[in-house]
């Protein structure tokens, strides 16, 4: 364990990470909003024909940041909802789950658009130098103050599998959805 994270081990309660995890998302969140609605687009017809699966997908800059804004709002409303949550229960689970979701976020779609479309994406940088260090922090701090199990991270990745997809196509319909209300 290097110096840096003795330091933040020593300095953070364990609380203290947990609000972390929506306050770095945030940031990811801020990066996205500053340069999506312009990536997107100028690369909409690449990006539909990197998709998994055949789609009519639309996009605006509204509909992004009211989605970034939904991905933004609701780790905090979990946050306060679970943070106080005792060892191995629903809500630190849950707040974890979100951690997951996060993570795995970093992988697909950051690191594996920005390798397939051989371009930065938006979001892709504080992805690899915030998100994924940090959820390796918290997941390894959660696991050692016995916050988490090994059983625990597995099913919390196999969850994370299966509700990202439908999580992510929530908040982008959900934005669309409010750009027409607004």
């Amino acid at each position: 364990m290097n110096n840096f994270v003795r330091v933040i081990d020593r300095s953070l309660t364990f609380k203290q990470v947990l609000w972390l995890i929506p306050i770095v998302l945030t940031l990811h969140n801020i990066e996205e909003a500053l340069t999506m609605p312009t990536w997107v687009m100028a690369n909409l017809p690449l990006i539909k024909e990197n998709l998994p699966i055949a789609i009519d997908i639309h996009f605006t800059p509204a509909q992004l940041l009211l989605s970034l804004l939904l991905a933004t709002a609701v780790p905090f409303i979990v946050a306060i909802v679970c943070v106080d949550g005792e060892k191995r229960t629903k809500k630190i689970y849950l707040l974890f789950l979100l951690q997951a979701i996060v993570l795995l976020n970093v992988f697909i779609p950051h690191i594996a658009a920005s390798v397939r479309m051989r371009q930065y994406n938006p979001g892709v940088i504080t992805a690899v130098c915030l998100n994924l260090p940090f959820s390796l922090y918290a997941f390894r701090r959660a696991y050692r103050e016995q916050y988490l199990t090994p059983r625990d991270f597995i099913s919390l990745f196999v969850v994370a599998l299966l509700v990202y997809g439908p999580v992510a196509w929530t908040l982008h319909f959900a934005g669309e959805w409010m750009a027409k209300m607004f």
